[in-house]
């Protein structure tokens, strides 16, 4: 096995698990912190991991000016992955109670 085929295989078990951890049953606030803090890591380590190479790619292809441009853009998606999966998975709750 290659490298490459073993990084896919680590996102597509990465993806099914944060499938699964929408998908858990509960609708509190407590209940969801293990799916937040399971979801919000998970995602961190796909982001670093792409932004990693695509911002070598940008380095050694165009130059240190667009390597910084992806090192910002880098930084704010990871500093949004916790805050969006908070928001969704409150929708989520919020959706649960409502219907029952």
């Amino acid at each position: 096995m290659d490298p490459l085929e073993i990084l896919l295989a680590i996102l597509i078990w990465l993806l099914v698990l944060g499938f699964a951890l929408v998908r858990a049953p509960g609708t509190g606030g407590r209940s969801q912190i293990g799916a937040w803090l399971a979801l919000s890591a998970l995602t961190m380590f796909v982001v670093f991991v792409v932004f990693f190479v695509v911002c070598h790619v940008l380095l050694f292809t165009l130059g240190t000016g667009a390597a910084t441009v992806g090192v910002v853009a880098a930084v704010v998606a990871l500093e949004a992955t916790p805050i969006t999966w908070a928001l969704i998975l409150r929708r989520r709750g919020r959706d649960a109670t409502a219907q029952g």
